[in-house]
């Protein structure tokens, strides 16, 4: 006789697949406020910013101002909660998030910037790590539409 199949533990009105794009949604956020951290402390020794406030504030080349990433946080919890009527705004505020990081650049000069390559390369990662939440985001908001 075999064993009974075993099915993941859902609450109801959760799929399965949810917890993971909830989880990868969260780690994203987590990584962009990793690097932002990083890109704030390279601008700083790399003279690109007088001070560490300044580094993490609106003028910032390598990270996103201090506002930007406190909003990302508050985001990516209400994106991962169940109630949709939490999530579902809160999904579409991180997508726009994620557009607005990418083009910024062309505005306020973040993309002229006279950086090193190894700068240029961070800005990249760090846009298209913004361009990835707000993929993921998408995601997590398509899955929340279809219950």
């Amino acid at each position: 006789m075999s064993a009974p199949a075993t099915t993941p533990a859902t609450t109801p009105g959760t799929a399965p697949a949810a917890r993971p794009l909830s989880s990868a949604l969260a780690a994203g956020v987590g990584l962009l406020l990793a690097m932002d951290v990083a890109g704030a402390i390279i601008s700083l020794s790399a003279g690109l910013s007088p001070t560490l406030l300044d580094a993490l504030g609106p003028q910032a080349r390598l990270s996103a101002p201090i506002p930007m990433m406190i909003a990302q946080v508050l985001l990516v919890i209400g994106a991962t909660r169940r109630h949709r009527g939490v999530a579902v705004p809160a999904s579409v505020l991180l997508v726009i998030a994620g557009v607005l990081a990418f083009m910024s650049g062309f505005y306020d000069g973040g993309y002229a910037a006279d950086l090193t390559a190894g700068q240029r390369v961070f800005q990249i990662a760090l846009v298209t790590a913004h361009l990835g939440v707000g993929v993921l985001a998408g995601f997590r908001l398509v899955r929340l539409l279809r219950r």
